[in-house]
């Protein structure tokens, strides 16, 4: 069992803060349906190489959401930037596949650039013969989770002109 909590606004202005502070409080409400590990993602500031591009910015912690709260306070983001469009995702888990470790929190990204990020609760049974494929195709793995195929798959369909969803 796992709680996911989302929060999305178009034309309303909220800090990062805010934001941050929505889905944290968000996600404590759902602590009870998996308390190994907690993660969020929002709109940010994410380091690429040598330059900082808009992206979504993943915190993710083993344990409690009050640890959560800590990696977030230890990693010091700018609370103060308003964004007028923002949305938010957020995850406490209890582990059906992969260990309890900071790697195997979600969410879960697609890559380095974090282009998709996807938290899940379930299990997907073909995961295996998923990773195989999206491992010929030159994919990297950083966790042992079957949610992290979802995110390189729609990586995958997205980039790599496997379906073409842009007109």
């Amino acid at each position: 069992m796992c709680g996911i909590f989302g929060y999305a606004n178009y034309n309303v202005e909220k800090t990062r803060g805010q934001i941050i502070e929505n889905l944290v409080e968000g996600l404590s409400k759902l602590e009870y349906r998996g308390y190994d590990s907690t993660g969020i993602g929002i709109d940010g500031e994410h380091e690429f190489g040598h330059s900082a591009v808009k992206a979504i910015q993943l915190y993710k912690q083993v344990g409690k959401v009050a640890s959560l709260k800590d990696e977030i306070k230890s990693r010091n983001p700018d609370t103060a930037e308003v964004l007028p469009n923002h949305v938010g995702i957020a995850h406490t888990r209890w582990a059906t596949h992969g260990g309890v470790s900071q790697a195997n929190c979600h969410p879960q990204p697609s890559g380095d650039a974090n282009e998709f990020i996807v938290v899940h609760n379930g299990i997907i049974t073909n995961y295996r013969e998923l990773k195989t494929l999206l491992k010929t195709k030159g994919y990297t793995f950083s966790s042992d989770t079957d949610t992290e195929i979802i995110a390189k798959l729609f990586k995958f369909l997205w980039f790599d002109g496997q379906v073409c969803l842009l007109p």
